[in-house]
Order: C-alpha cells, then structure tokens, then sequence
C-alpha cells in the first residue's frame, strides 16, 4: 500500500488564512483547511509525496505562526483515497465541460467527461479558480478557436486535458513540481488521450526556458506574487489570450494594472468573495 506524508496543524481561525498564503507561496503546494464548527480554530491538513518530507517541513513552519498544534505522519492510500472521496464529487462545468473522480461512474456522454485522480496534485474543477479556468479555456475555443495552448503551474492536468478534448491540436503543460507532472501523464491517460497528444514537462517559471513555444492560448493558475514576477515572461509567450488566476480579489487590479503596462488588453475579470480571475488579451489592431 502506498504511504505518502501528511502535516497536520491546528492554528487560531485569524492565523489560518495566513499560513495558507504562506505556505501556497513558499512550498507551492495547496493546503486544505476545516475550520472547527462554533470555533475558534482551523485544522490546517498538507500533504507530501513521503512521509519523510512532510517531517522536514515541519520543522521549517515559522515560529510567527501560533499553532497549537503540529504533528507530521504517514497517510496510506487507503485514507487519501477516502479524504478525496468525501471532498471531490462529479461536477458540471461551463456549458459542456464534467470532471469525474476516477472513484465514480462516468454518468453519460452528454458533456465532456473529464476523469481525474487528484493525487498530490490537486486541481480537481472543486475550487474557484479551477473552474474559471476550465470556464475560460472554453469560452477561448468558442471565440478565439486556439491552435495551441500552454498550461503554467499545470497541476493535475486537468485544465491541458480539457483543451485537449475541447479540440484544441497543440496542448503542452509544465510545472516545477515533478509529482504534478507524473500525476498529469497519468491523468491525459485515465481520459483515453493518446500518447503524446499532450506535451508535459518539468520547468520553473521562474527560471528562463519554460516557454519552449509561444502559444495562442495560455493558463496560469499561480500565486499573484509569482504572476507578477514573471508577468514579462507570461506575456511574451501568448500569442492571442492568457487566462490568469490564483489572484486574491483584493490583489486583481495590482496584477491587471502590471499586464497593461506590457500592453495587455483586459477583457474580464470575475471573482466569488476571496478569489479572482482576469482573461487578457493582444490588442486589436
């Protein structure tokens, strides 16, 4: 049975959201929080492809962070298979995209079907921006009908995939994390693509060389401190339209403002409370 790592943390409710922040932008992996009903405090679960790591990490939380408790441990397949079956469920998205856990029956063909294994990967369409990527890249094939598209920070793979069934001939994705890049092979697998059909690799986007080919559509579901440093590079590789996410609401106009001045169009901006989303464009000449 397969064992990976799992960090559990127990903080005051008004040290949670920060060391979620924290820890997206520092160890860029996504945590998942349940706040304590009718309570003060948030238990805080983080996972990690060994247990191993997640005892070094452990180690490197901050001392500002007022936890009360912190305690790293193996997690068998068996119980991350449960969690995700509890957290992830068969979800309708845009007009005629659905993602499917591997663990559910494929209901019908109606929509295209997007079968994920969340793995350590996450990205499973549950979150905001997720879904407004999913949303966006097909509203993208519908108006700007992309011959290529490039996934930034692709995760599980599920927002190159969905190009890839939506129709989209050229679709590659990367991201620094080598488990993400395994984890999105496997799932352009599980949807029946062939071999190939996308183009995963491991790169960091904040080192030159990630973008191997500009491409007409590009995502970039990451931190806006990362969106920002690297906006230069995101911009130079889009050809017609970059689908932007992982941006605090509070934090759009700052990241929209930044894309401008490199002479980006914004077309739409669209947010639930505490996260947003911006689709820009080239300009019309």
């Amino acid at each position: 049975m397969k064992t990976i790592g799992q960090l559990e943390l127990v903080l005051p409710n008004v040290d949670a959201e920060l060391f979620c922040d924290w820890v997206r932008e520092v160890w860029g992996t996504e945590p998942v929080a349940f706040e304590k009903p009718g309570g003060a405090q948030t238990v805080v679960k983080i996972f990690f492809a060994t247990p191993a790591k997640a005892r070094t990490h452990r180690r490197k939380i901050p001392a500002r962070f007022a936890k009360s408790a912190a305690q790293a441990m193996p997690c068998h397949e068996k119980d991350w298979t449960t969690f995700w079956r509890h957290h992830f469920k068969i979800q309708d998205v845009g007009q005629r995209l659905r993602t499917v856990p591997i663990w559910e029956k494929v209901p019908d063909q109606k929509r295209l079907n997007i079968r994920i294994e969340p793995g350590l990967s996450f990205g499973t369409g549950d979150h905001f921006t997720t879904r407004f990527c999913l949303e966006e890249v097909e509203r993208a094939c519908v108006e700007i009908k992309p011959r290529s598209m490039l996934d930034a920070g692709t995760g599980s793979g599920i927002l190159a995939i969905a190009a890839a069934k939506l129709g989209v001939p050229k679709v590659a994705g990367f991201d620094f994390d080598p488990v993400c890049v395994t984890q999105s092979r496997e799932n352009a697998v599980l949807n029946r693509l062939p071999k190939g059909r996308i183009r995963f690799y491991q790169a960091d986007i904040l080192q030159t060389g990630w973008c191997r080919q500009p491409a007409d559509l590009v995502c970039a579901n990451i931190l806006t401190s990362v969106l920002l440093t690297a906006a230069a590079d995101l911009w130079q590789a889009t050809k017609k339209r970059l689908i932007l996410t992982g941006i605090r609401e509070f934090e759009g106009d700052s990241v929209a403002d930044a894309f401008m001045r490199l002479g980006a169009r914004e077309i739409r901006r669209d947010g639930d409370g505490e996260w947003c989303g911006i689709v820009l464009a080239r300009p019309i000449l």
